[in-house]
């Protein structure tokens, strides 16, 4: 498993398959991705501390933040089209 580094944290694609990807992502304390949608894939989020969990269809406007003084960790489901082009960011 590789793990992929990115400016608000890193994630690594634990298991991949037809329609389908499971990823685990950490982010930096006080990080956030960019403001995204997908057209082609809805993502389920499970956070691991708190074990609460986000549905994000879709088409619809997400974005991660972590608003803690430590890292957050959450196991991301993909299912659609799970290619890492299908992100639209929003301009600021």
């Amino acid at each position: 498993m590789k793990k992929v580094l990115k400016a608000w944290g890193w994630y690594i694609v634990l298991v991949k398959g037809n329609g389908f990807k499971v990823k685990l992502l950490y982010l930096k304390p006080f990080e956030k991705t960019s403001l995204q949608r997908h057209r082609h894939r809805s993502e389920t989020w499970v956070f691991l501390d708190s074990r609460k969990v986000k549905i994000v269809h879709n088409r619809q406007w997400h974005q991660l933040r972590n608003t803690s003084n430590k890292g957050l960790k959450l196991i991301e489901v993909q299912i659609g089209t799970c290619h890492e082009r299908d992100i639209e960011r929003k301009r600021k």
